[in-house]
């Protein structure tokens, strides 16, 4: 059985702020209903108001999405000051390394990390 990232990320006591179109998010088949404890913006929502207002533990992301990718989120963060964790939800990568490290030197103050999730078995 597929772990959901809504499952694994939406923990009481924890403020996560999910990036990302809330539909896309759960027709991925990783989103089962709305958690609580999590917030849904749109990149376009992503300043540094709402990071206060919304003060999240985690930030979550896809790597790709419809108009923005990680980097768009990681230089927001970056404008803001922000210095908590940031984790990016992706699918199988080919070297996921790659990735990891560019981000990890656009914002080596960011508590980055990409979670590559395997290929869900037909």
């Amino acid at each position: 059985m597929m772990m959901k990232v809504a499952d694994a990320a939406c923990v009481q006591g924890i403020t996560i702020l999910v990036i990302g179109d809330l539909d896309q998010w759960q027709a991925s088949g990783r989103l089962r209903g709305v958690p609580a404890g999590c917030a849904y913006l749109g990149i376009d929502q992503l300043s540094p108001f709402t990071l206060r207002r919304h003060a999240p533990d985690l930030i979550l992301s896809p790597l790709l999405s419809g108009g923005f990718d990680a980097v768009d989120v990681v230089e927001k963060l970056n404008a803001a000051r922000f210095r908590g964790m940031y984790r990016v939800v992706a699918d199988d990568l080919p070297n996921a390394e790659i990735i990891r490290n560019d981000i990890r030197a656009t914002a080596p103050d960011l508590d980055f990390d990409l979670l590559v999730l395997p290929r869900a078995i037909p």
